[in-house]
């Protein structure tokens, strides 16, 4: 009688047989991991299969999240497109760290009346990332910001990671330098 082989059964096997392998080879580590390697049948394939989900879950917890420096990139470009679209609300929610919201708020206005006095009479406002450095839950970028009818500038821009998100912490950064400079 031929034995009947399933597509999925061919897969479990080969991670089985690689488990099997590698805890042949991790011996040292003791009786529990031995006697896994010793299990039959049904037994054994569940404790395979539980096995290749921790070291799944393992592999996906460990892995590094979004690169940093394309992350603070984005927040420029939201921020850029923001302010091009005059979007003020959208920049103090979400795009400003509450710090530098505050410190507005404390001048007397409120971020987005701030926002428009300074930015509503702006045509065409670009802004380019040149280059962005970041040092843990802290970044510096510099951009070149261009708008109709105004003299193009070159700016550091320092970011804070804030929730889980890259936030605008300050626009305009005197004395502060990036490492690599083009």
């Amino acid at each position: 009688m031929k034995k009947v082989v399933s597509a999925v059964g061919k897969p479990f096997r080969f991670i089985g047989r690689f488990l099997l392998r590698l805890l042949r080879s991790l011996r040292f580590l003791g009786k529990p991991l031995a006697r896994l390697g010793k299990l039959r049948g049904r037994a054994r394939i569940i404790a395979f299969a539980v096995l290749a989900v921790i070291v799944v879950g393992a592999v996906l917890v460990l892995k590094p999240g979004p690169d940093d420096n394309e992350a603070v990139a984005e927040t420029l470009d939201d921020y850029a497109a923001a302010t091009r679209d005059k979007d003020y609300q959208t920049i103090c929610d979400d795009l400003y760290a509450k710090d530098l919201v505050e410190r507005v708020r404390a001048a007397g206005l409120p971020c987005e009346v701030a926002l428009r006095t300074g930015l509503e009479d702006r045509q065409n406002p670009r802004l380019q990332v040149l280059g962005v450095e970041v040092n843990g839950d802290q970044a510096l970028a510099r951009v070149r910001s261009t708008a109709g009818g105004e003299v193009p500038s070159t700016d550091l821009v320092r970011l804070i990671k804030e929730d889980g998100d890259w936030r605008v912490i300050s626009l305009s950064e005197p004395g502060a330098t990036l490492q690599s400079q083009p």
